[in-house]
């Protein structure tokens, strides 16, 4: 059973919509994205700042931002995507999350503000997303290298690595998938029945975000559904997914076609677990560090 903590943060989402709002469908998305473009970004609070060596820079003119322990001198690091549907930029939660990898786990980061839909598509998405990774390729050693992401940032994860290897480029060592959005078409017959208990996502809401996100791409397109890509020759990955959440079945289906993921599946728990400050997510966030720098 989840911890006391986890049931009452869920039972909050259920009971107010605060975040599942954000993912309903039809003109109700609409509505969310147009005021998410008119609100100021959530970025590395200045408490964050102080504690942790955090710098911004850019590529192809999107922000990159770089979070590490003060006087960190290991050289692997892991490229973070977040989360939101392709259509959200980095919450509060993201930036907690990667700020306590760093500060109580010694990881290094490197999360770079990707472009978002519906003013990009996937195609644009993934080029900068291999772009930034050939980039990275100049200066770091791609063993040094674990690339990561949750939900829609595990998405793109997946789309990059494949787009990385079909490009003969050096992969990076390892992968992580947090809660990770593989398939665009919510279509499976258990969706469905977890939906009422998904706390954050609805099936509605992330086909017509996949839509938005392929615009003349098909949904099936490995750059949108990953799923249906080839995961031959890919890193060593470790995966987390959550029971409560409609996004387990594409965690399923993915540890069904590659059997040798590390994956980690709890019962009960919400879209994204891992990122939050939950028992268990500080136990996951421990496994996590050991399994990039290891």
């Amino acid at each position: 059973m989840p911890s006391v903590n986890a049931r009452i943060f869920a039972f909050l989402l259920r009971s107010t919509g605060m975040v599942r709002r954000n993912f309903s469908g039809g003109e109700a998305l609409d509505r969310a994205i147009g005021k998410a473009r008119q609100a100021p970004p959530q970025l590395p609070t200045k408490k964050q700042r102080a504690q942790l060596d955090i710098r911004e820079d850019s590529h192809a003119g999107y922000p990159v931002w770089h979070i590490a322990p003060k006087g960190h001198a290991n050289p692997r690091r892991l490229v973070y995507f977040h989360g939101g549907g392709y259509i959200y930029a980095a919450s509060n939660f993201h930036w907690a999350f990667l700020c306590h990898l760093a500060q109580a786990h010694g990881v290094a980061i490197i999360a770079p503000l990707y472009p978002l839909a519906p003013e990009h598509d996937a195609a644009a998405t993934t080029h900068f997303a291999l772009d930034f990774y050939r980039d990275l390729l100049t200066r770091h050693a791609a063993d040094d290298l674990v690339v990561g992401g949750d939900s829609a940032g595990g998405g793109l994860t997946a789309a990059l690595l494949m787009a990385a290897r079909d490009a003969g480029l050096p992969l990076p060592r390892r992968s992580v998938l947090i809660c990770p959005w593989l398939n665009a078409e919510p279509d499976h017959p258990d969706q469905a029945i977890i939906e009422p208990r998904d706390a954050i996502l609805t099936c509605s809401g992330i086909a017509d975000a996949g839509r938005r996100y392929a615009r003349e791409l098909s949904v099936k397109d490995p750059r949108v559904s990953p799923i249906h890509g080839d995961w031959s020759g890919l890193p060593d990955t470790l995966m987390f997914a959550g029971g409560d959440d409609i996004l387990v079945v594409d965690a399923r289906a993915l540890k069904a076609k590659q059997s040798g993921i590390a994956y980690e599946e709890l019962p009960g728990m919400i879209h994204d677990w891992p990122i939050f400050t939950f028992p268990e997510s500080r136990a996951a966030q421990a496994r996590m560090a050991r399994f990039i720098l290891g």
